[in-house]
């Protein structure tokens, strides 16, 4: 009677398992182990219906394996998916395991599966939401901003216009009617335009100081700096003319 070499047996042990997972790789499938059941699932890499309706059917009357098998199908193939595609295999996997639900054990995971899908319905309705919230925030703040913009012009004329009555009632001889409002000139309207600038500047260092937020502070140094940068080349203008 003749006896196997210990050495060729393991070598032939570990060939085999090198075959096995050569083959494991080579169809894109990931191997677990089940804790507690001393067994073991083959995923798939990639989602396909077929391959998961089939692993399922394969464990509905073991369910720590099948909750097992659900679970990690949910954290790889699921979870990390754009909603619409995460809800459309959510419904397959709860539709196979409706099939099953006449053994009570499996009713947790149904339940599992239920919140899943409510999660991403939630998740669904948070992303919804944030962008119409953001949406209407850069409605009201552009109109936050012409409406700011039109308070400025309207400021400015009332400067001049009291520069100018302040001008001719200095140059306006007694008794004499005033005449008519006269057209800046362009020494005022630098002046004016002078004047909005340093208002911009301390406006904005004002809201800034009194914001209670980084990003508040933020908002409002870009939205200052964008009228200062307007102003600014109004003023060039005025000078070039001068």
């Amino acid at each position: 009677m003749s006896f196997l070499n210990p050495v060729v047996m393991i070598g032939g042990g570990a060939g085999f398992l090198l075959a096995a997972v050569r083959v494991l790789i080579k169809q894109r499938r990931i191997v677990e182990m089940v804790p507690y059941a001393n067994t073991t699932i083959d995923l798939p890499a990639k989602w396909d219906d077929g391959d998961i309706t089939r692993l399922l059917q394969r464990h509905q009357d073991q369910p720590a394996v099948l909750s097992h098998a659900v679970s990690s199908i949910r954290t790889r193939l699921i979870m990390g998916q754009d909603v619409k595609s995460a809800q459309q295999r959510l419904k397959l996997v709860t539709n196979v395991i409706e099939v099953f639900k006449l053994n009570r054990e499996l009713q947790g995971i149904l339940h599992d599966l239920q919140l899943a899908e409510k999660e991403l319905e939630i998740r669904q309705i948070e992303a919804a939401t944030r962008l119409e919230d953001a949406q209407v925030r850069q409605k009201s703040e552009q109109q936050l901003r012409k409406l700011r913009q039109q308070r400025d012009e309207l400021q400015l004329q009332k400067e001049i216009a009291q520069l100018q009555q302040e001008t001719s009632a200095i140059q306006a001889p007694p008794k004499q009617q005033i005449l008519p409002p006269r057209q800046p000139s362009i020494d005022e309207q630098i002046a004016a335009q002078e004047a909005k600038i340093k208002r911009y500047e301390q406006e904005t260092a004002e809201r800034q100081k009194g914001a209670t937020s980084p990003p508040e502070a933020q908002k409002w140094k870009v939205f200052y700096e964008d009228l200062i940068h307007d102003a600014q080349e109004d003023l060039k203008k005025l000078l070039r003319r001068r």
